[in-house]
């Protein structure tokens, strides 16, 4: 997908436990590199991400991936040319999605991070916070109602940037999630939105994925594209 629709240089990484399991010819890095993940929190990892340089020698940092980074999760599809996306010179830009309205979830939206530019180091103040007290950050995240507990690195690193907000993407980018293309469970799919760019899969691990045969007969644009 991205041979066909970033013209940009690049290289493909994937940050992985499973090694084994990628495809010959495209490089691994180490998720044991990253931090560790906490409890049931399945993307706290991804908070490695804002790290600067290491306060440590002979800790690796984002930076020795490359000097600009794109984080995109696995789950997600790439539909149109995403260049005009990731051409930008800002040091930081991250994806504002929309979100679920809950009790406990109330304000709707969160900068989510499966789609992330970024050089090494724009949001080191972000890590800073983050790790000088790991339970005070999801404390102070859930009690603003970001619900940390739910959303992990989105809950924290929101929380964290409300009162120095960054670049972001969102819906008129072309930038969807799948429920908001198909409904939580594709049966409200009606095709593909007019610019969409990019849809992303996030939320409910497992169920709600390209992979998934049942979202595929449903969306039949899924292996159109996800190839």
């Amino acid at each position: 997908m991205l041979a066909r629709h970033l013209s940009l240089p690049h290289r493909i990484v994937c940050i992985t436990d499973r090694p084994k399991d990628v495809p010959s010819g495209i490089e691994t890095f180490d998720v044991a590199h990253t931090i560790p993940k906490t409890g049931d929190f399945k993307c706290i990892r991804r908070m490695w991400l804002y790290a600067g340089k290491p306060d440590k020698p002979g800790r690796v940092w984002p930076g020795d991936l490359g000097d600009r980074l794109l984080q995109l999760d696995l789950d997600m599809v790439l539909t149109d040319d995403v260049t005009p996306l990731f051409d930008r010179p800002d040091p930081f830009v991250i994806l504002r999605g929309e979100s679920t309205r809950q009790p406990y979830r109330p304000h709707g939206w969160a900068y989510n991070a499966t789609v992330m530019l970024l050089t090494p180091g724009a949001r080191r103040d972000v890590f800073d916070t983050y790790n000088a007290d790991r339970a005070k950050a999801v404390r102070a995240a859930d009690a603003a109602g970001w619900d940390a507990k739910t959303n992990s690195d989105q809950a924290i690193a929101t929380h964290l940037m409300l009162e120095t907000p960054p670049a972001f993407w969102t819906l008129a980018d072309g930038i969807y999630s799948y429920r908001g293309v198909a409904g939580p469970d594709g049966m409200r799919d009606k095709g593909l939105p007019a610019g969409c760019r990019i849809v992303s899969f996030h939320g409910r691990s497992g169920h709600r994925h390209p992979g998934v045969p049942d979202l595929q007969q449903k969306s039949p644009w899924i292996l159109e594209h996800w190839r």
